[in-house]
């Protein structure tokens, strides 16, 4: 599975770290062309954050070579300068696009109370659910970052898989989902493992050691 973000020219004040994530027109038009080459042995196509990009460049190019993607959606950027509008929401489910929880404002889902957890669980949620026309049942953990305290109170609350940034290959129908992230300073090489869903060499350890930390531990101990 891949992880993209925005296309073109951000029309919003972005993140730190969070340009390199961002993909020219060109680029992303060149990836989904890798992707129909690639045929049954294509991974799934995700997109966090809601920017307008999502509405104004994915889906026109999406839909002209007949590929779908699971948008991850934050319900506090919906109607904001540079995001999707809500009416983008309901334009993307009923283009046949999968729509999915990324939370209300991007925060690390660690370190929720009870308030924020039902801004971020249930409240967001409701308002994709009720502009999508459909159940939410997915989710993509902001930053990558999650615990098992996070996987235990979405499962409560009756999602039905946590998308994750850990690399590597999704496998059956597992909770959690690994996702490779694209990123504009990619090589073709790095992009080739990446739509494989090859972990490179550099990244293992880390990621082994980041698996551990949040699948393992005690709840609480992975932040």
């Amino acid at each position: 599975m891949l992880i993209l973000h925005g296309i073109g020219t951000a029309a919003r004040a972005l993140e730190p770290g969070e340009a390199r994530f961002w993909l020219s027109r060109d680029r992303f038009c060149a990836l989904l062309d890798r992707i129909v080459a690639m045929g049954p042995a294509a991974p799934q196509i995700t997109f966090d954050d809601g920017n307008a990009s999502d509405i104004e460049i994915a889906l026109p190019e999406l839909t002209a070579r007949g590929l779908s993607a699971a948008f991850f959606l934050l319900s506090d950027r919906l109607d904001r300068p540079g995001s999707l509008g809500s009416g983008d929401v309901t334009a993307l489910a009923e283009a046949g696009q999968v729509i999915g929880l990324h939370g209300h404002v991007h925060r690390d889902w660690r370190h929720l109370d009870s308030e924020t957890r039902r801004q971020e669980f249930r409240d967001a949620r409701s308002r994709l659910a009720d502009l999508s026309g459909r159940p939410i049942t997915l989710a993509a953990a902001p930053f990558g970052l999650y615990d098992r305290r996070v996987t235990t109170l979405l499962a409560a609350e009756g999602i039905e898989a946590l998308y994750t940034s850990d690399w590597g290959r999704a496998s059956g129908r597992r909770f959690l989902r690994p996702r490779n992230c694209i990123d504009a300073t990619m090589d073709d090489a790095a992009l080739s493992a990446a739509l494989e869903g090859r972990v490179p060499l550099y990244r293992r350890p880390r990621r082994l050691l980041g698996l551990a930390r949040k699948r393992l531990l005690p709840r609480g101990q992975a932040a």
